[in-house]
């Protein structure tokens, strides 16, 4: 039996979808399909319903108590180890996106200096489900991302504690035109359709931030994506030259807006609240990351 046949049936369990949870682990359907097959030929019963809707067999809600504490057990025994053992260098491990990572975290680990003074910190980046992978297995201590309806949705309150550190805006911004005004701008009663929009990748959070902000509105906008990414930074650079209107965070516009590159696109109503999170898996109480969890409380 493997330990990762273990967190593939915690997360099938807690997504109730074999496609969906083989997505958050970041494995093929049909790979994860035969990890689960694995995991019931090791226990010697069937741990799950093979129908719409998927459910857990009465084995599968005994073996989701026994699996799921027994990863928290052995997530303590190693942060323990880890806090005791051999390698007080041993560096803070966080998971974030690259925005954060160049432009939150520099001066939100200077506060952190201050505070609590020197410690060695290993920073990887990545897309936010990636991350919550990542800290559900124990690969990362903490996971600093933008707060999204999906990253509420994945990260189990149950399993995860969780902290706001700041709040952002989504920004409705253009190119301007020769008077300064924006080439493109929206409101309420816009006809989207006419707009160019420079939107998100599905793997970027704020897509959902953004979605959901526009479903709430009076009037449905539809909007007309011509271009699409991954990167805050590759939308913002098309906005500069022109392309479209798009939304971004005010930590990515903030230098074009006050440059004169870019200006602001839309009313109140266009911008959109979010926050800035940090998480981290209950089950790792180890020294350093316990003492600055508390110190943000």
């Amino acid at each position: 039996m493997q330990l990762e046949w273990l967190e593939d049936f915690i997360e099938l369990a807690r997504t109730r979808s074999l496609s969906r949870a083989a997505e958050n682990r970041c494995v093929t359907h049909p790979a994860f399909g035969r990890r689960i097959r694995a995991l019931e030929d090791w226990v010697g019963a069937p741990l799950i319903e093979r129908k719409q809707p998927l459910s857990l067999t009465p084995a599968g809600l005994l073996f989701l108590d026994a699996a799921t504490q027994s990863m928290e057990l052995l997530l303590a025994a190693r942060a323990q180890f880890q806090n005791i053992g051999l390698n007080r260098d041993e560096p803070l491990r966080i998971a974030t996106g690259r925005t954060l990572a160049s432009e939150f975290f520099p001066d939100w680990y200077q506060s952190l200096h201050a505070q609590f003074g020197a410690f060695p910190v290993s920073l990887v980046t990545g897309g936010a489900q990636e991350a919550i992978v990542k800290l559900s297995a124990g690969e990362v201590d903490l996971q600093l991302i933008f707060s999204s309806p999906l990253t509420r949705i994945l990260i189990d309150s149950e399993r995860f504690d969780s902290r706001v550190l700041a709040q952002e805006v989504l920004l409705p911004v253009s190119a301007p035109n020769d008077q300064g005004l924006p080439l493109f701008s929206i409101h309420a009663e816009s006809d989207a359709s006419s707009i160019p929009w420079l939107g998100f990748s599905p793997t970027l959070s704020l897509r959902g931030v953004l979605a959901q902000h526009l479903a709430r509105l009076p009037q449905r906008l539809a909007l007309r994506m011509i271009y699409q990414a991954d990167s805050y930074e590759a939308i913002l650079e098309m906005a500069r030259r022109g392309n479209g209107l798009a939304w971004l965070p005010r930590m990515v516009v903030q230098e074009a807006l006050a440059a004169g590159q870019l200006v602001i696109a839309g009313g109140a109503e266009m911008h959109i609240g979010f926050d800035i999170s940090l998480h981290r898996l209950r089950a790792n109480r180890s020294e350093r990351v316990m003492r600055i969890w508390e110190g943000l409380g």
